[in-house]
């Protein structure tokens, strides 16, 4: 085979391998709403948001999500919405993309052979569990901001449930098919001899949510005076909280927040069980709290920032020499996602009231109540002990079927057919081997919290943003609370621009 008929050959690789389809995301990422320094308290609008919610609607128009990124789509005009206040819009499209969500998840466990011969991008996008379960605990956000206090509990509520389902789901889906289980072994044999983990049944850590389960007990507390909900089941969130983020300080480092005693000590009291608030008591000595005949008569706001941006994804390959019998080596290799980037800066907030004549009424400062970072993050390596025997199996038999097809090419018609298999393999190969880099790009790197209960009147509100790095943005707005009122203030803050990032 002559220099010109090789050289030629190679550069057809070239040319056909850039002019194939890349697979990677082509989609409108907003970053003007993470980059928003202020927030808004009831519908105050928000012109960074807004102008991020005319990128995706445009985005939407032109159809650059595609047919298999509907979720996606649905996920991020939920999220635009939200923040630029349109908290029923927002209501409306998160409801369907959890049905969408529910849907696709199921119908997962169908399409496996698919993705075994393509990749994941053959597949429309389902979303991770820690996405999926998002998609419930910004809906209760989104309830919770009209003052519909038993949607937003129902939202809450289904996170636990799905989770679980999740879990017990996962373990169907571990089976080789066809042709793909004849280089399972091999495939073990390789990430065995390279020291690469995995687990096909890998349960998720995150089984719960510890900040989902604080807000169902404020959100079962401000039904209490209307007769809707009651101080029993209130109680029973905050404990299941409590002993979640007791998880967390194990899964995640995230500490349990000081505000769940109070909440403990008021709601056991209130449902009458005596033991158990003594137990609180011993526990948490010297805590203070309202009681609930009191604590009804007060106005509460209800504090929630996002800070910063959640990891994207990004991808890496692994790549390994494979024996086979009657030839050399070959070389197997596929590609797998791989977080990058997100964090914050921001610390805490706090948030000041003050009442008539300028008299200082109330000081909070926020604590943790999601750390989305860790908790996807966890989430993100669960997934991919399960997803790496499935690439390693799929890219060994598609090495072997390549090394076969060459040599029966060259038994054929000789070296130039020979050339020409290894092409259409190497072309192939590079066009499936792309890791799914898909993600909910939109969410916060963190979210923290803080109640502040006031006599009813109005007052001056003044959130002021603690960072890393100095203080943040100041929120300032006048509001009126009344009696057994809950009232949502929430801000969205800038992400890390200098410094490392949030782990």
């Amino acid at each position: 085979m002559n220099r010109s008929k090789i050289s030629l050959a190679a550069t057809t690789l070239l040319c056909l391998s850039a002019c194939a389809p890349s697979f990677v995301q082509d989609r409108i990422y907003y970053n003007d709403l993470a980059q928003a320094p202020g927030g808004m308290i009831s519908e105050q609008k928000n012109p960074a948001a807004e102008q991020a919610l005319a990128e995706i609607k445009k985005a939407q128009a032109n159809n650059v999500y595609g047919s298999k990124d509907q979720l996606l789509l649905g996920m991020d005009l939920g999220m635009a919405n939200h923040i630029a206040a349109d908290y029923r819009s927002s209501e409306e499209v998160l409801r369907q993309s959890d049905r969408l969500a529910e849907a696709l998840f199921t119908k997962s466990f169908t399409d496996i052979l698919m993705a075994y011969q393509l990749n994941d991008y053959s597949l429309p996008y389902k979303g991770m569990p820690y996405e999926r379960v998002m998609i419930n605990l910004l809906n209760s956000l989104n309830y919770a901001a009209t003052g519909d206090w038993s949607g937003a509990l129902v939202e809450a509520r289904k996170i636990r449930t799905k989770l679980v389902e999740y879990n017990r789901k996962y373990p169907q889906a571990t089976g080789t098919p066809g042709k793909f289980a004849s280089a399972e072994g091999p495939a073990r044999s390789l990430l065995a001899q390279h020291h690469i983990t995995y687990n096909p049944s890998q349960l998720n850590h995150y089984t719960d949510d510890a900040f989902a389960r604080y807000l169902s007990g404020i959100f079962e507390e401000a039904q209490v005076t209307s007769g809707a909900g009651n101080y029993q089941s209130a109680y029973l969130s905050y404990k299941k909280a409590y002993d979640t983020y007791q998880k967390y300080k194990l899964l995640y480092n995230t500490p349990t927040p000081s505000f769940l005693a109070p909440a403990l000590l008021r709601t056991a009291e209130a449902a009458g069980r005596t033991n158990e608030l003594r137990k609180w008591k011993q526990q948490f000595p010297g805590i203070t709290y309202t009681s609930s005949s009191d604590y009804e008569k007060m106005g509460h706001i209800l504090f929630v920032g996002f800070n910063g941006k959640i990891f994207h994804l990004g991808q890496d390959k692994f790549a390994f020499p494979l024996p086979i019998p009657g030839s050399s080596l070959a070389l197997v290799s596929f590609s797998y996602p791989k977080p990058e980037g997100g964090g914050t800066d921001v610390i805490s907030h706090e948030i000041s009231v003050v009442g008539p004549g300028g008299a200082s009424v109330a000081r909070v400062s926020s604590e943790m109540g999601d750390n989305l970072m860790a908790v996807g993050g966890t989430n993100f390596k669960d997934h991919l002990s399960r997803l790496i025997l499935r690439e390693a199996i799929r890219a060994t038999l598609k090495t072997i079927e390549q090394v076969a097809a060459q040599k029966m090419a060259d038994q054929a018609g000789g070296p130039l057919a020979e050339l020409g298999a290894m092409v259409g393999g190497m072309i192939f190969t590079a066009a499936t081997d792309q890791a799914d880099t898909r993600s909910w790009r939109l969410l916060p790197a963190t979210i923290d919290t803080a109640t502040v209960d006031l006599p009813p009147g109005t007052y001056d509100l003044m959130v002021q943003t603690k960072t890393g790095i100095g203080a943040g943005g100041l929120l300032k707005e006048r509001v009126t609370v009344a009696a057994g009122q809950y009232l949502l203030v929430r801000t969205v803050n800038p992400p890390a621009s200098t410094g490392p990032v949030e782990k």
